[in-house]
C-alpha cells in the first residue's frame, strides 16, 4: 500500500476540532475545525471510506463535506475506535493517481487501527502486525509507554523510542539480543523472567499489573502488560508488553487525595461557620430586637412581672449572642493562624479554682453539688488564656446538661504518658448522657453537637470545638467518657511544668 501521503487523526469532541499526531507527504496544521472535513466524515460515520475523486465532489455539492487543501484522486481513510466509538482516522491519499489503492487495501487499513486503538486505550498489543515497517516503526515511537518484545529466552528482539531513552540508550542496536539482567537489579530481573517464562507456558496474557522497579538507587512503580507471541502454527514464540511508568501519577493521586479530604474538612467548616452565624447568631439578636420593641411599645401597659420577663429573656439572649461571638471569633483566629499558643508556667490548680467560683452563682440557681478534687500545686506548661476558655466552657457545658440536684466533679491528677510527665484535668457529671455517635463527632464543626440543656439552655457546639483546637495548640489530648442518662466525662490532658 502506497504510504507517501499519509497522516493518523484524531477527534477532540469537545473543541469540535481535528488533531493531526502524525503526517508525511505533506504540510498540515497540528489542530483545525473538524466542521465538514473528510476525516471529520469518516469519524462520525465510523466506517472505512474509499472514495475516487467523482464520489469526493459529490459530498462537495451535496454539502456534507467542505474541502480543505488540494482535492484527493483517491482517499482511503478508517476509524480509530475504542469501544467501538471512532475517536480517529488513519488516512492515505493519492493526488496523482486514482488506482492506487483499492478495496482490498481496507482489511490491511483496518488491521492497523485495530492495532494502534489498542496501543492508545494502553492495555495490550496482541501480535507482531503485518503492516509496513514504516508504519509501524511510527506508530510505535509515538506512544507514550514503553514498548518492547522479546523471544523465548526473553532477550529483547526490540523497543520503541520511549524505552530507549527511559533506559539511556542512543540505539536499538544497544538492547537486541540482551535480557533484564543487563539493565536491572538481579532480583528484579528473576522475577521478570519468572513472569514471561509462566506467560509463555501457559500461553495466556498478564494485564495491567503493577510491579516495582529499582531505577538509580529509586524505586519506580510501572504498569506492565504483557502477552505471548504465537506464529502461524499456534506455537509461542516470544512475547510482547507495554509498560508505563505510574510513579508520579501515584504520588499524584496521593496527593490528591489529601487534599481533596482537606477540601471537604475546609468547606464542611464552612458551611457549619455559616450555619452558625446564620442561625445561632441571627436568632437571639431578633429575639432581643423583638422583646425590646414590645418594651418600647407597651412598657406603660405591661404589668412588672411581665416586664421582668421579658428583660430576662433578653438579658439571656444577649449574653447567649455574646458568647456565642466571642467563640466564634477565637476560632476564626485560629482558623487561619492569627492566633498561637503562648506557653507559660503556671499552677493549674489556681485558674480551675477561679473558674470553680466563676460559674458558682449559676450552679445554686441550678441546685446542682459542685465538687472539686486537686490538689493545690499542680503547675502545667501551657496557654493560661486558652486553657481558662476550656476550663470554662466545659464547666458550662457541664452545667447545660446537669439536672438540678445533680453533681458536677472537677478532678486533676499528675500522669505519665509514654515516660512523659502530664496532668489530666476531668470535667464530670450526672447529666443526660450522650450516644456512642454523637461523642464521635462531637468536636467537629461539620457535625458539630447542640442540643438544649436541662432548662432549655441554648448552645451552638462551638465551645466544645473550640476546646480541641486548643488542647491541640497545647500538644494535649481530650477525650470523653459518656452514658446516656448516666453523664459524661471530659477528660484533658496537658504537658505538665518541667
Amino acid at each position: 500500500i502506497d504510504t507517501s501521503n499519509f497522516y493518523i487523526a484524531f477527534i477532540n469532541r469537545e473543541k469540535q476540532t481535528i488533531n493531526i499526531s502524525f503526517i508525511s507527504g505533506e504540510e498540515s496544521e497540528e489542530e483545525f475545525p473538524a466542521e465538514k472535513s473528510m476525516t471529520a466524515h469518516l469519524i462520525n460515520t465510523n466506517k472505512s471510506i474509499l472514495m475516487y475523486a467523482d464520489g469526493l465532489k459529490m459530498l462537495l455539492q451535496q454539502n456534507i463535506i467542505k474541502l480543505i487543501g488540494h482535492s484527493a484522486k483517491v482517499w482511503l481513510g478508517v476509524p480509530l475506535r475504542a469501544d467501538n466509538v471512532a475517536i480517529g482516522a488513519i488516512v492515505v491519499q493519492n493526488y496523482d493517481d486514482e488506482n492506487a489503492f483499492k478495496q482490498s487495501d481496507i482489511e490491511l487499513m483496518e488491521f492497523v487501527a485495530s492495532h494502534i486503538s489498542l496501543a492508545i486505550q494502553r492495555k495490550k498489543i496482541y501480535q507482531e502486525t503485518l503492516i509496513s515497517k514504516q508504519i509501524l516503526r511510527t506508530v510505535l515511537d509515538h506512544i507514550p509507554i514503553n514498548v518492547f518484545w522479546k523471544d523465548t529466552d526473553s532477550n529483547f528482539l526490540g523497543v520503541n523510542a520511549i524505552s530507549l531513552k527511559g533506559m539511556a540508550l542512543e540505539s536499538e542496536r544497544d538492547i537486541i539480543g540482551k535480557s533484564d539482567f543487563d539493565f536491572f537489579e538481579r532480583d528484579d530481573a528473576e522475577k521478570y523472567r519468572a513472569d514471561e517464562v509462566d506467560i509463555m507456558l501457559s500461553g495466556k496474557a498478564k494485564l495491567n499489573y503493577e510491579e516495582g522497579k529499582i531505577k538509580n538507587g529509586e524505586i519506580r512503580y510501572f504498569v506492565t502488560n504483557k502477552l505471548p507471541i504465537f506464529d502461524e502454527n499456534n506455537n509461542v514464540i516470544g512475547i510482547v508488553g507495554t509498560s508505563e511508568d505510574v510513579t508520579e501519577r501515584r504520588k499524584t493521586q496521593i496527593e490528591l487525595e489529601k487534599l481533596s479530604g482537606e477540601l471537604k474538612i475546609q468547606n464542611d467548616t464552612k458551611n457549619k461557620f455559616f450555619s452558625l452565624i446564620s442561625h445561632d447568631l441571627i436568632n437571639p439578636i431578633a429575639g432581643i430586637i423583638g422583646f425590646s420593641e414590645l418594651l418600647k411599645e407597651n412598657s406603660e401597659d405591661l404589668h412588672p412581672e411581665k416586664i421582668k420577663s421579658f428583660a430576662t429573656i433578653i438579658n439571656k439572649s444577649a449574653n447567649f449572642t455574646l458568647a456565642l461571638l466571642h467563640d466564634l471569633l477565637e476560632w476564626s483566629r485560629v482558623q487561619i493562624g492569627s492566633i498561637e499558643a503562648e506557653k507559660e508556667d503556671f499552677i493549674l490548680s489556681h485558674l480551675l479554682t477561679h473558674n470553680i467560683t466563676g460559674v458558682n452563682s449559676i450552679v445554686s440557681s441550678k441546685i446542682i453539688g459542685l465538687k472539686s478534687d486537686f490538689s493545690e500545686n499542680l503547675s502545667v506548661f501551657a496557654d493560661k488564656k486558652m486553657v481558662s476558655t476550656i476550663t470554662r466552657n466545659l464547666l458550662s457545658n457541664a452545667i447545660k446538661f446537669t439536672p438540678k440536684r445533680g453533681t458536677i466533679t472537677v478532678s486533676s491528677k499528675e500522669i505519665m504518658v509514654n515516660g512523659k510527665k502530664m496532668i489530666e484535668t476531668a470535667i464530670t457529671d450526672t447529666g443526660i448522657g450522650m450516644s456512642e455517635e454523637k461523642v464521635k463527632n462531637l468536636f467537629k464543626i461539620e457535625h458539630n453537637y447542640r442540643s438544649a440543656g436541662t432548662d432549655k439552655e441554648a448552645g451552638s457546639g462551638l465551645g466544645l470545638v473550640l476546646c480541641n483546637e486548643f488542647i491541640e495548640k497545647n500538644n494535649g489530648t481530650i477525650k470523653v467518657i459518656s452514658n446516656e442518662n448516666v453523664g459524661s466525662s471530659f477528660i484533658f490532658t496537658l504537658e505538665a511544668s518541667s
